[in-house]
């Protein structure tokens, strides 16, 4: 390996490639930044792909910090130390990206075992570089390689989460990568032919592209975030709108419950008012208790059960229907009239068949039912009462 000051000679001819100081501490500290934005948003929200991202970009902080090294001590060590870590961050950058679109996790041991190689290369490649033009030129082709796979692992993200940061990252990675694919004839024309004046703007438009995705990866895991958040929302919805249902619901009959009733009346979804105006039927299956006595209580859930399907064949689909009790049940059946009523419930006269068993596969039970009407000149809650008392008069006329 050459000896530092032909290094140095070398790198003070290398043309118009800028490594003032300047301009590379505004490029470290841009990516430490990055790097740092990144990796609080991996903490808050546990994105472990934002996290790579992070160290990758603190990787390529200390390879810039090595270029900065070498501008003020000439230490030749800072080349192969700047390679290795510049495919750090390539490796985490894609690895990020990977995770990202497929959820797959980049496996560090896995990574290990290329550093060797890496060690190896870097030695070589700076050997055999005469100047740093002649290193760049297959450092840029191996960068821009890597910045395609990057871009090219993104297209495996489902269609639904693409927003604004993964368009974004795209950009700035395949202009990144066509114009490091750039680089590596333009910077061998300039070593060995003819200078290029605008390569001396290398490391600003390099520090521009960069910002710009750094910027998509922030976007990236805030969107991200974003709509993980609105998943964890509409499944919290969902489970409370299950659990409603299942606080107004008799799990028996599948009929609304007491408490169905009282949550309709406080939010107005029954009018009690005099604004909506109907019949109120207050229904009572007979001798329940004989049933669960002589046959036990799973034939008493089964008759229960079908007189809430008689019901429900008899009433419209958008009347209600609730289990008021034990073996009571209460309908309410808006817009309508006593007349109209009668003839919808008249068959329940005729008793209701229950399937049983195979033992006993028939039972015929009756029920007693009464009704109201309520409207302007009677509340719900006075016809609900006054139906109840006619389901007792019928039942004891009835039994006479």
């Amino acid at each position: 390996m050459m000896g530092v000051r032909g290094v140095a000679a070398g790198l003070r001819t290398m043309g118009t490639l800028d490594l003032s100081p300047m301009s590379v501490t505004a490029q470290a500290i841009g990516t430490l930044l990055l790097g740092v934005m990144l990796a609080q948003l991996g903490r808050i929200f546990g994105r472990t792909y934002a996290m790579r991202w992070a160290f990758g970009w603190f990787a390529l902080f200390f390879s810039l910090s090595a270029v900065w090294l070498y501008v003020h001590t000439q230490t030749i060590v800072a080349w192969p130390v700047y390679l290795i870590l510049e495919w750090t961050y390539l490796l985490l950058l894609w690895g990020g990206c990977r995770e990202l679109a497929t959820g797959t996790r980049l496996v560090f041991r896995h990574a290990f075992y290329t550093v060797p190689l890496a060690v190896v290369l870097a030695l070589a490649m700076t050997h055999f570089a005469p100047t740093f033009n002649n290193l760049f030129v297959p450092q840029a082709a191996i960068v821009s390689v890597a910045l395609a796979l990057s871009y090219r692992v993104l297209s495996s993200m489902a269609a639904n989460r693409r927003g604004t940061g993964w368009w974004t990252m795209r950009i700035a990675l395949l202009f990144q990568a066509l114009l490091f694919a750039a680089y590596v004839p333009l910077y061998f024309f300039d070593e060995h032919v003819a200078g290029i004046p605008i390569l001396g703007y290398s490391s600003l438009i390099d520090l521009l592209l960069a910002v710009l995705l750094g910027f998509g990866m922030v976007l990236t895991s805030a969107e991200e975030a974003n709509r993980e958040l609105n998943e964890v929302l509409s499944r919290v919805d969902d489970a409370r709108s299950h659990l409603e249902v299942k606080l107004h619901t008799d799990p028996l009959t599948e009929a609304l419950n007491r408490h169905a009733f009282y949550s309709m009346q406080r939010g107005d979804e029954i009018a009690t008012d005099g604004v909506l105006n109907g019949v109120v039927v207050m229904i009572d299956v007979c001798n329940l208790k004989q049933v669960n006595d002589d046959i036990g209580h799973a034939a008493g859930d089964i008759v229960i059960r079908a007189t809430a399907n008689n019901v429900r064949q008899l009433i419209r689909a958008d009347d209600l229907l609730f289990r008021w009790g034990g073996d009571e049940f209460v309908a309410i059946i808006p817009n309508s009239t006593m007349t109209v009523v009668s003839q919808r419930l008249a068959p329940l006269h005729d008793g209701i068949v229950a399937h049983i068993s195979s033992e006993q596969p028939e039972l015929r039970f009756h029920v007693s039912w009464g009704a109201a009407e309520f409207g302007a000149k009677r509340s719900l809650d006075e016809a609900i009462r006054l139906a109840d008392q006619a389901m007792y008069d019928t039942r004891r006329a009835e039994q006479v």
